[in-house]
């Protein structure tokens, strides 16, 4: 069966675990390096024939260590046993009750497994069997979804963000909403305005999004015990809440921004793909290059993880390629500077932040290969 799919590389992730035997974390820290080593590889061959990758975008995985990859392209999610082997389909295409439109976004939340179906603006429950539980619809003026977050006694950390297309000198509302295990809104925990995004109106492209490269923005996660980590990456400063939305204490560490060089602004040009009647342009449009705001110094991060014994890692912004996503700032659960640790190896953190998971001391990374079919591969975390 032929298979035309889009190139496209991405780690997928949230919280850290290591399995029973493999010592702790902080083990992993004392040597300053760490490697991810290839164990298993999914793709179109591990699936019965008539079922293959068309555009994965996230993983999670249950207690049991089950492996759920949300497929957007097929609308459906894909599930394998913790060695690799398939199991079941989820959902199929539709808009009734366990059926998906656009789904994107995917998290554990105690024996929940919670999908965000953007083409039907709801959120969605499963069981880890697949069985359809319940959903909640979300109107287009509370906003769109970026990233979910379960923890340890069901609630679900969902991140919004709030855009004022109308209103074009309106910067984005970014929020973080606590939510029960059957959906229903609790309260707001965090909130902020910040520019990802401006909307202008051109002669040849009419209403078009401009986006703010290199931009800070916000990162949070959740702790083993339920607390959250929220910063904002402008500067090195992490503040650390209750559920409730209560500062408990805050991290202030120190580190030298990176300066966004005239090669960042070019290769952010470059990165850019415009068309016209199907054709590609040579050239950005003047109006992007003209309005483009870029800021001085690169984000201080590009990432917060928490592990499974509460230790912080921060994931820097090095604005080179042989360092960006590989140097890691630890710290304790308690905020105390612990270890400046290097990944060893090809792997890196890419800038998605719902781009990482990481699950019982294996790292999941969703890639295509020169043929463009999309493989799940599993590595194992070493020092």
């Amino acid at each position: 069966m032929a298979k035309d799919l889009s190139i496209f590389a991405v780690l997928i992730g949230c919280t850290l675990a290591l399995s029973a035997g493999a010592g702790h974390f902080s083990d992993l820290f004392k040597g300053g390096e760490v490697r991810f080593e290839q164990e298993f590889v999914l793709d179109d061959d591990s699936m019965p024939e008539d079922i293959f990758f068309e555009s994965p975008s996230t993983i999670s995985c249950d207690s049991e260590g089950n492996i759920y990859v949300v497929d957007s392209g097929a609308k459906n999610i894909k599930k394998f046993d913790k060695q690799g082997k398939f199991l079941k389909t989820i959902g199929r295409e539709g808009q009734g009750p366990g059926e998906f439109d656009s789904l994107y976004y995917s998290t554990f939340a105690k024996d929940r497994l919670i999908v965000w179906d953007s083409g039907n603006r709801r959120l969605c429950s499963f069981t880890s069997d697949g069985d359809y539980v319940s959903s909640v619809n979300i109107s287009y003026d509370a906003g769109s979804v970026r990233m979910l977050r379960g923890f340890p006694t069901g609630e679900i950390a969902v991140e919004m963000e709030k855009n004022y297309r109308n209103e074009p000198d309106r910067p984005q509302e970014c929020r973080i909403d606590l939510y029960t295990s059957d959906l229903k809104f609790i309260r707001t925990i965090y909130k902020r305005d910040l520019w990802r995004k401006k909307y202008i109106r051109t002669k040849e492209f009419g209403t078009s999004t401009l986006y703010f490269p290199y931009s800070a923005d916000v990162r949070w996660e959740v702790f083993p015990d339920g607390r959250l980590i929220i910063g904002y990456s402008e500067d090195y400063e992490l503040d650390i809440f209750d559920r409730s939305g209560r500062k408990i204490s805050s991290i202030s560490h120190r580190d030298d921004p990176v300066p966004v060089s005239e090669k960042d602004k070019k290769d952010y040009f470059d990165s850019l793909e415009f068309y016209r009647a199907g054709e590609r342009l040579k050239e950005v449009p003047e109006y992007i290059t003209k309005y483009t705001e870029f800021p001085k110094h690169m984000p201080v991060y590009k990432n917060i993880l928490v592990d499974s014994e509460g230790n912080i890692w921060v994931v820097l912004s090095r604005g080179n390629q042989e360092e960006d996503g590989k140097v890691i700032e630890v710290f304790s659960p308690d905020g105390n500077f612990m270890s400046r640790v290097v990944l060893e190896g090809d792997v890196a953190f890419p800038d998605n932040r719902n781009a990482y998971f990481l699950n019982k001391g294996n790292l999941f990374l969703i890639q295509t290969g020169d043929d463009d079919l999309y493989r799940v591969i599993q590595y194992k975390i070493s020092s």
